[in-house]
């Protein structure tokens, strides 16, 4: 029960007044007597304290009383919550707390044919109109789903009106949303004293885990904006997949490979368009079965192509997965590229298989410079048939290869030089993968032993010709055999053998595309301190690269080292660029990644 008017209340008084005027003696009647002498020996009060008398317990005072607390019951217009809500929407009484998830995501750009409106408008819409009710002592909280979710409160009314004009202009974040991430952040949100309740704004393209959503102790509310009714309406075709890759004839061709989906009722045949740097080079008018079905297509591409963009030519109610880009070749990771130092007094075969890796800064330094191998700021260093001292050793803190590394270096051997032949193999290691060593011949070779930990991955009978293990705490790879005493050279293992160890020991590059919505990590070159990455439509962010070596109980490092950078806000299709910078300011590089819209989820209205 709730009062609309609390001062009607104020008419209560009236029930002190009607009973003192019941507790008065009425005047009475004047009569004549021969004398007042036995009067006053039967009432021996003063005249002034016979004027008032107790209460007297009857049915007039009693109907009186009843009357002056009905009628102020009534001043103050009492009300229960039923019928506030039936005689005004959205009107409340108790202080509550307005707890809404407000779907984001790439599915809420969609439109209906009947509606100018996005879901996501609509969507808007709904908040704001649930947050026009609200006045001081309502808490408001708007979870914002997208690639990641944002949060906006508003506790009086001064924030409330914020909330509302910062609602009215935030743009549709994309991605995919969250909702158990959100439905758990919800959950968490307990004010005392506050009616909470919780109303999802989704097109309902998402899933709830039905334990989350039990956790949420509040009502929950889900309202549908914007979906449209008709199948026509729902209907929608997408570019969900786009690579390009060699050719399997093994002609030195590039093939183009995507996929387009029909996510309608019925089948449907589509004119899609292949652009190469803004212009036609390819067309085909395909037939796509409905409900779900996906057909790839495939294309040649023209040499020298910097950027590719595949194009579904009609429109849709969802238009922003009509299209799929790619940046292949050296278009999008050329710039950003691991640096190695190869030390070596004699660059020979070695030198040649690291000049051919692709997108890699390789630098050459004598084994007796060893300011220039202290230095640092490499991401691998590869030594070939040499081996720095013990001080200049310990100042490296990087991966390494060691390739046909000499006796009494850092790595242990035992007396006695052999030519080893391959008697075991690590089936299935990504070192070996398109490596081939049959017929493979060694000259004279040290005998190396495995410490603790080591890994061998090639060996003979006499020991390991090609195992892991770790220096100064770094991972690090050994080839034992001197490529030069061997006929290695000539074959064609050795080039992919040692890109097979650089892809292991130098970080990995960024990727030409990335899903929607999924996270960018990846490890920044050995001397970038800051990495700032642009998206398409947004402000750039900034992000320091720290390096973590983690501790064990007794605090002594264990020399783990963790640069990884993780850029979460993907969920806008486009190119984003990516710029690597060291601490002095300079830039070491810049390269891009695409994201696109098409999605099996997101896609499918």
């Amino acid at each position: 029960m709730n009062l609309l008017f609390p001062a009607g209340l104020a008419a209560l008084v009236a029930i002190p007044v009607i009973i003192l005027f019941h507790m008065r003696h009425t005047t009475p009647t004047r009569r004549p007597v021969p004398s007042l002498r036995f009067w006053e020996a039967a009432n021996p009060r003063p005249a002034d304290a016979r004027r008032l008398r107790r209460p007297p317990l009857s049915l007039p005072l009693l109907l009186q009383i009843a009357a002056a607390a009905l009628l102020a019951f009534a001043l103050a217009r009492p009300a229960t919550a039923a019928q506030l809500t039936a005689l005004a929407p959205g009107l409340h009484s108790e202080p509550r707390h307005l707890i809404l998830l407000l779907d984001g995501s790439t599915s809420m750009s969609a439109t209906s044919g009947a509606k100018s409106l996005s879901r996501w408008e609509a969507a808007r819409l709904e908040a704001l109109e649930r947050l026009a009710p609200l006045r001081q002592g309502d808490v408001a909280t708007v979870i914002l789903m997208g690639t990641r979710p944002v949060t906006l409160t508003a506790t009086d009314d001064a924030s409330l009106i914020a909330l509302r004009e910062r609602l009215a202009l935030v743009t549709q974040p994309g991605g995919r949303a969250d909702l158990d991430a959100a439905l758990a952040l919800a959950g968490d949100l307990f004010l005392p004293n506050l009616d909470r309740q919780v109303v999802i704004i989704s097109d309902g393209a998402i899933t709830a885990d039905p334990a989350v959503a039990a956790g949420v102790d509040a009502p929950v509310t889900l309202v549908i904006a914007g979906a449209a009714d008709e199948d026509e309406e729902r209907a929608n075709l997408a570019v969900i997949d786009i690579s390009a890759r060699p050719s399997p004839s093994g002609d030195g061709t590039v093939g183009l490979y995507t996929s387009v989906a029909n996510f309608g009722p019925r089948s449907l045949t589509v004119p899609v368009s292949l652009h190469g740097d803004g212009l036609e080079i390819g067309r085909s008018d395909v037939t796509i079965a409905g409900g779900g079905a996906v057909e790839p297509l495939r294309w040649l591409l023209p040499p020298g192509v910097a950027e590719l963009t595949v194009r579904i030519e009609q429109a849709y109610s969802l238009s922003v997965d009509n299209t799929a880009s790619l940046l292949p070749g050296e278009a999008a990771t050329a710039a950003i590229a691991p640096r190695i130092l190869l030390v070596s007094d004699l660059p020979g075969a070695l030198a040649r298989a690291l000049q051919a890796i692709e997108n890699v800064q390789l630098a050459i330094e004598p084994g007796d410079n060893l300011s220039a191998i202290a230095a640092g700021g490499y991401d691998l260093i590869v030594f070939d048939r040499t081996a720095p001292p013990t001080e200049t050793l310990t100042k490296l803190d990087t991966a390494s290869l060691w390739v046909g590394p000499p006796v009494g270096g850092p790595l242990a051997t035992t007396e006695g030089i052999v030519d080893p032949k391959v008697t075991r193999v690590r089936a299935g290691d990504p070192l070996l993968a398109g490596v081939d060593l049959s017929g493979a011949s060694f000259g004279p070779t040290p005998i190396f032993t495995l410490s603790a930990g080591n890994e061998e991955i090639v060996g003979s009978t006499d020991g390991p010709l090609l195992f892991r293990t770790e220096v100064n705490d770094q991972p690090a790879v050994v080839l034992t055999v001197d490529p030069e005493t061997s006929n290695l050279p000539k074959r064609v293992a050795f080039p992919v053998l040692i890109a097979n160890m650089v892809a292991a020991l130098a970080p990995d590059g960024i990727p030409a595309a990335i899903p929607l919505g999924e996270p960018l990590v990846y490890e920044p070159r050995a001397s970038t301190t800051s990495v700032e990455i642009v998206p398409p439509s947004s402000e750039p962010a900034l992000l320091p690269v720290f390096s973590m070596k983690t501790e064990d109980e007794n605090d002594v490092a264990t020399g783990s080292v963790s640069r990884d950078v993780v850029y979460t806000d993907t969920g806008a299709a486009g190119v984003y660029t990516v710029t690597e910078t060291d601490a002095a300011g300079i830039d070491l590089g810049t390269t891009h990644f695409v994201v696109n819209a098409g999605h099996l989820r997101e896609s499918d209205l």
